[in-house]
């Protein structure tokens, strides 16, 4: 698998935070499984940046996002205060998946402290089978 190389320039939406304490793990850093709430917080943000309202669309469509593959590469750890800022971004979208480009970078330094690519398929929520992403749904995501 390569490398996920990023930088801040790559990225016009940022949602920021600070590391909890509750987040660590007995080493004293940021546990792993920790990453993956942050990218999918950060992915409501998105949404909220784009005055999309996620959960109106699922009650309107009965269809939703869901995940089906995360690859997290973990670049420096991250410890107690430290201050971050999450870059994303739709990398793609296909006939009826998306995949996200995310990035963890210190607020300070603008130093990557993690990446992710994230494969989201739109679903039906009454048959669980996979459905096109239409038009209007790529103009409201920003991605037409």
């Amino acid at each position: 698998m390569s490398k996920i190389e990023l930088k801040k320039s790559d990225f016009k939406v940022f949602w920021e935070t600070r590391i909890r304490y509750y987040e660590l793990d007995p080493q004293g850093i940021m546990h792993n499984a920790n990453y993956l709430a942050f990218y999918d917080q950060a992915v409501v943000e998105y949404f909220r940046d784009l005055d999309y309202d996620y959960e109106k669309e699922i009650r309107t469509t009965n269809k939703d996002f869901h995940t089906v593959q995360v690859v997290v590469q973990y670049n420096k750890p991250l410890y107690f205060d430290d201050e971050i800022e999450i870059g994303l971004k739709i990398k793609e979208v296909g006939n009826t998946s998306m995949t996200w480009i995310m990035g963890i970078f210190m607020k300070n330094t603008g130093e990557l402290a993690s990446a992710s690519e994230i494969v989201h398929v739109y679903t039906d929520m009454k048959t669980s089978k996979p459905t096109t992403i239409t038009d209007d749904l790529k103009k409201k995501l920003g991605v037409a």
